[in-house]
């Protein structure tokens, strides 16, 4: 249990989790189109976009292990947070003068690094300043509004792209210092302490010791497991179409820098926003075990509807707007889960799994992808990632597994 928070340390933190939203946004709506920016304007090569795809989920193992590190270290929260945030943000500084593919890959590297590893300390601050419904309320209000923002940023988008594609340099470095403004709320958060916090005891085996204690969650939290093993299998699929589906729409697909930044800011932003207070309605109503077949069927759905942009570029929207939906029901899932199954306890263990897991399946994932993407084409892998995707929905509905979802939360 955490000490009595005042309503202003509430309000501090609300506050600082709303700009750090807003802030970002910008940021992170021109950072989706870097596998198409190295496709189409550096010309990277298949190997290339596959090794950029597996950049984010391997270098998840690396923020694990941040996070596991802080889970013994409860008083670096808010340093932890800061220094991250401050740390994935300054390599794009340089973006204006990079022309290389491998320069640009370091900076993307530094990024993807500690903007996971931000993650743990983030959500549990939240979870020891804001209480659960308020959490949860602020969470998703606060994200549903920074994709409306991206939806007015996606437009910019569109028309500066279509003035030159070069501009999209300069835009990196002015959203990073935008996201940077955030830091000054951040360091008026005043982290509430924990009664009663068992104390842990230093790690002597800094490898293998947070890779037991997260299996070791895993066999003793039946319902955490399953909620992993849904996310494994949808995230599974994503991994696979990651470098396939950049290569298939720069080269197979009739549409511009300005065509994929409408796409993937407005259309992914329409669905993410129509739809984060609807999947937090519905998280309070059939548990978070029941969302997980809706988003496997989202992702499922996916790749067959970019498969069909090929026919008429209309089902290229389409496709990104259904993704922005299942998108906006993953997001809310992934980061509340850690404390939604923590309940009292400290949530930073769960949120490090969810990172650990994230690193597992893009160890193989995304090389697999690229793999048949050379063997086979483009589309036979859009098509195999979505027969995963569907496949595990049904498996996750399945009466074996259904035993599962009626578990109540400690």
């Amino acid at each position: 249990m955490h000490s009595e928070t005042t309503h202003k340390d509430c309000f501090k933190t609300k506050l600082a989790l709303l700009w750090m939203n807003l802030s970002s946004e910008p940021l992170i709506a021109i950072y989706s189109m870097i596998p198409f920016i190295l496709r189409k304007e550096i010309g990277a090569s298949t190997y290339q976009i596959v090794l950029f795809s597996t950049l984010s989920p391997i270098l998840s193992v690396f923020s694990f292990y941040w996070g596991a590190w802080l889970s013994h270290r409860k008083n670096k929260l808010l340093p932890n947070l800061i220094c991250a945030w401050v740390f994935a943000r300054v390599p794009f500084f340089f973006f204006p003068w990079i022309d290389s593919f491998g320069v640009m890959f370091l900076c993307c590297c530094i990024y993807q690094l500690f903007s996971r590893a931000s993650t743990p300390a983030l959500m549990e601050i939240l979870k020891r300043n804001i209480g659960k419904n308020k959490r949860e309320f602020a969470f998703s209000l606060y994200y549903g509004l920074s994709i409306i923002e991206g939806i007015v940023i996606g437009l910019l988008l569109t028309q500066i792209l279509e003035v030159s594609n070069n501009n999209w340099r300069i835009i990196f470095l002015i959203c990073s210092l935008l996201s940077l403004s955030s830091v000054f709320l951040q360091l008026r958060i005043k982290v509430s302490e924990e009664k009663n916090a068992k104390i842990l005891p230093p790690q002597k085996d800094f490898i293998l010791t947070p890779l037991r204690e997260s299996f070791q969650l895993l066999k003793t939290r039946k319902d955490f497991a399953v909620f992993q093993w849904g996310y494994m299998i949808g995230g599974f699929a994503l991994m696979i179409i990651s470098p396939v589906r950049s290569i298939f729409v720069a080269d197979q697909l009739p549409v511009t820098i300005a065509d994929v930044a409408l796409a993937k800011s407005v259309f992914v932003g329409l669905g993410m926003a129509g739809s984060s207070l609807v999947w937090r309605k519905a998280l309070e109503l059939y548990g978070i075990h029941k969302l997980i077949v809706w988003i496997l069927v989202g992702f499922g759905l996916f790749p067959l509807m970019l498969l069909f942009s090929a026919t008429h570029v209309a089902w290229f929207y389409f496709a990104h707007l259904l993704y922005g939906i299942t998108q906006g029901g993953s997001h809310l899932l992934w980061h509340l889960s850690g404390p939604i199954f923590a309940g009292e306890q400290n949530s930073t263990p769960f949120t490090t799994v969810n990172i650990l897991m994230v690193g597992l399946r893009g160890l193989i994932g995304p090389v697999l992808g690229g793999f048949l993407c050379d063997s086979l084409g483009p589309m036979p892998v859009l098509f195999f990632g979505s027969c995963i995707a569907l496949t595990g929905a049904w498996a996750m509905n399945h009466k074996k597994m259904r035993q599962y979802h009626e578990l109540k939360l400690s």
